[in-house]
């Protein structure tokens, strides 16, 4: 009796689990199921997957429900697979095979969270599994931008491509945790993008979230917010707003930026205000209009501002920054100093000298401004030689860049390379 009772109580518990997953997002209505050939009107954003696992795509045409459309693996395994779109879309449905073909050449687009999401033309892909988290609009317009990127893609990255179509947005998108979101390479503008504080991010990463395949176009708001650990993977900012990306983190965790590019920035690239590191690979920047700025800050001043925070920069060329890092080595509240570490770092500048690893102390906010102690090589904050850095010279050498010799001997050691840019 007690054991039927108890597989009677499993089958209940089974039941209420299949009732509770959902086979489409909340706000959304079925519009085919897999192997189906679905139509939309418009630009859409049609959501792929079952039980409350989804791909997300903006599509437009028809296009067949399944992972020829949506990328390989993406399908969800223990059932019917079905693509949905916000309620109130205009679309159509038909039982063709697979045959039929998608629009998502012509306008991939907001894939989020997602159990492998479809690949971009950078051709990389997501792994991971959630729902849908943007509060976004999906109506895509075209917006220009490309002239902003003035450097291409550190080697064996995506090459940087001008999206043909662009997402306003209402609010921040946030990705939850564990889960990644693949832009599918559109352009994402929320608003502002001036130097103002307390803007709000265009992305917001929870804990072990991923971004990836993004274009932040002018309205870029204070870009791309890191709650804890965080891969941000092929982003490229056409013209930064308050900063690039700030890392908010606690200690232990870890900010990883791989591949991509920011472009006219005026104070911040890359903030620090969390404990844990911020590690940067393969990326490249130009603030080709001010010529100053720092492409990394660890907070002078922020509410309760302890460390020690960790910055790692490598396989990395940043043209036109006045300062790479600028980190605390000591801070008012007594905690232990910050320490940045450059390695194959290609830097140009032809106006003026760089700071490769300048030092300040670190304050508590509404305690007076960070002082900045200087430029440092080889120290407990500094870890950077002169063979790290290249500097970048004009071809023929009629334009230097100047590096800041801090507190070691002049840097002329640095390794000098020439090249022909239009600066």
């Amino acid at each position: 009796m007690n054991a039927k009772k108890i597989a009677l109580a499993v089958f209940a518990v089974g039941l209420s689990a299949s009732a509770w997953a959902a086979n489409r997002p909340a706000g959304y209505t079925t519009l085919c199921t897999e192997g189906k050939t679905c139509s939309v009107a418009a630009a859409t954003n049609v959501a792929y997957g079952r039980a409350d696992k989804f791909t997300f795509k903006v599509l437009t045409g028809s296009f067949v429900c399944g992972e020829v459309t949506f990328g390989a693996g993406t399908k969800v395994s223990g059932g019917t697979n079905e693509c949905s779109v916000p309620s109130g879309s205009s679309s159509s449905s038909s039982s063709s095979s697979s045959s039929s073909t998608s629009s998502s050449s012509s306008s991939s687009g907001t894939g989020s969270s997602s159990s492998s999401s479809s690949s971009s033309s950078s051709s990389s892909s997501s792994s991971s599994s959630s729902s849908s988290s943007s509060s976004s609009s999906s109506s895509s317009t075209s917006s220009g931008g490309s002239g902003n990127v003035t450097v291409g893609a550190w080697p064996g990255c995506p090459a940087y491509a001008n999206p043909s179509n662009t997402v306003p947005l209402t609010a921040s998108i946030t990705v939850p945790a564990g889960q990644t979101y693949d832009g599918g390479g559109q352009r994402f503008n929320l608003s502002d993008g001036g130097q103002g504080e307390g803007q709000p991010p265009v992305f917001l990463l929870e804990e072990g979230a991923t971004l990836r395949n993004v274009v932040i176009g002018n309205l870029a708001a204070d870009g791309v917010h890191c709650t804890g650990n965080c891969t941000v993977s092929n982003v490229w900012w056409e013209d930064i707003g308050e900063d690039a990306a700030t890392a908010k983190g606690g200690p232990g965790t870890t900010m990883r930026v791989d591949c991509g590019g920011a472009f006219l920035g005026t104070d911040k690239t890359f903030q620090h205000n969390g404990r844990g590191t911020f590690h940067i690979t393969r990326f490249v920047a130009d603030n080709w209009k001010t010529k100053g700025g720092k492409f990394y800050r660890s907070c002078g001043d922020c509410t309760n501002n302890v460390g020690p925070r960790t910055v790692i920069i490598e396989n990395s060329r940043i043209h036109n920054h006045q300062t790479i890092v600028g980190v605390n080595s000591s801070y008012s509240l007594g905690y232990p100093a910050d320490k940045a570490t450059l390695r194959n770092v290609y830097l140009l500048r032809w106006n003026g000298e760089i700071e490769v690893c300048s030092t300040y102390k670190g304050v508590e906010k509404g305690s007076g401004s960070s002082s900045n102690i200087g430029a440092e090589w080889n120290t407990p904050s500094c870890n950077v030689n002169y063979t790290d850095i290249y500097a970048v010279d004009k071809l023929g050498g009629t334009k230097k860049t100047g590096i800041a010799p801090g507190n070691g001997v002049d840097p002329s050691p640095v390794n000098r390379v020439q090249e022909n840019w239009n600066y």
